[in-house]
């Protein structure tokens, strides 16, 4: 029976029949994931005092707002009291309400703007976001499989867009993409070194559109997580110096440069980027003799 079924999987014909099984699976174990989730928010707001209570009712009725406040229930120490009275916690939510009843933008706009205010390096508190936030779901190898596949989904969409320019819309698809290697992991090193594959595959083709979008910074902060897992990625460095770059930072763009011709010196790009980077230092540097001149008495 067991090699019947082996013999089965393993026919080429079969293969789109078991990859959507897989999906399949994939998906019931992030929703009970995400169901388990809710049960624990709700016993946590109804343990909460009552003036946490009161709180945060106004904003219950907005999905956004109540992903928000369900992050106050992931605290190691179990305050949510604390985060539900925080007043500045309280005033953020309070603005966010306003600006989606007046609809000067929407849930998905300002999801991704308060995500990208959370998440900012700038922002004392993004470390600890960060741990509060994540939720991973440890999957065995054939569920994996599946959250994988629908990952490749995701990814082959987004790259469709982007062969077509459609750059905004090739991002969403990434950023799908992303949401699931970024939720789940391996029970194995082997499945985990192939969800960290394709976690570093999304993150470069995230960096790439943003540097076609001219999101500099943003494109440097994503090569720069990948280089953090990997220091041997060349498409990272390459990438990471050509954003730098763009930013008028040339010696740190120069510094990624010499570590891929260090790494690889027949590397195809790399001499085109040198020059590009000697052409953009020479025009600073003609630009500020020229601002110079200017600033000089006659």
């Amino acid at each position: 029976m067991e090699a019947s079924l082996k013999e089965f999987l393993s026919r080429p014909e079969n293969r789109p029949l078991v990859e959507a099984h897989q999906r399949k699976e994939a998906r019931q174990a992030l929703k009970f994931k995400e169901k388990a989730q809710a049960l624990t928010f709700r016993e946590k707001v109804l343990e909460a005092s009552f003036e946490a209570q009161q709180n945060i009712a106004p904003f219950l009725d907005y999905p956004v707002l109540r992903k928000v406040i369900q992050t106050f229930t992931n605290d190691a120490r179990g305050d949510f009291d604390i985060w539900a009275t925080n007043q500045q916690a309280l005033a953020m939510l309070q603005e966010a309400k306003r600006m989606l009843d007046s609809g000067s933008l929407t849930e998905e706009e300002l999801e991704q703007n308060m995500l990208r205010q959370l998440q900012d390096d700038a922002n004392p508190g993004a470390a600890e976001f960060q741990r509060a936030s994540r939720h991973v779901i440890r999957l065995p190898t054939d569920q994996l499989v599946g959250a994988l596949n629908e990952h490749l989904t995701e990814r082959r969409s987004g790259n469709d867009h982007y062969k077509q320019c459609r750059f905004v819309k090739a991002l969403k698809h990434y950023e799908r993409a992303l949401s699931i290697v970024e939720l789940v992991q391996g029970m194995s090193q082997a499945d985990q070194a192939e969800i960290d594959t394709n976690r570093q595959t999304v993150l470069l083709n995230m960096a790439a559109v943003h540097l076609a979008l001219e999101r500099h910074g943003q494109a440097v902060t994503l090569c720069s997580r990948v280089i953090e897992a990997d220091p041997t990625s060349i498409k990272a460095l390459l990438r990471r110096a050509k954003a730098l770059a763009s930013r008028h930072e040339y010696q740190a763009a120069q510094a990624d440069l010499d570590e891929v011709r260090r790494l690889d010196p027949l590397q195809p790009g790399l001499h085109q980027q040198e020059q590009r980077l000697q052409q953009l230092i020479s025009r600073s540097k003609a630009s500020d003799h020229a601002l110079i001149q200017q600033m000089l008495p006659a």
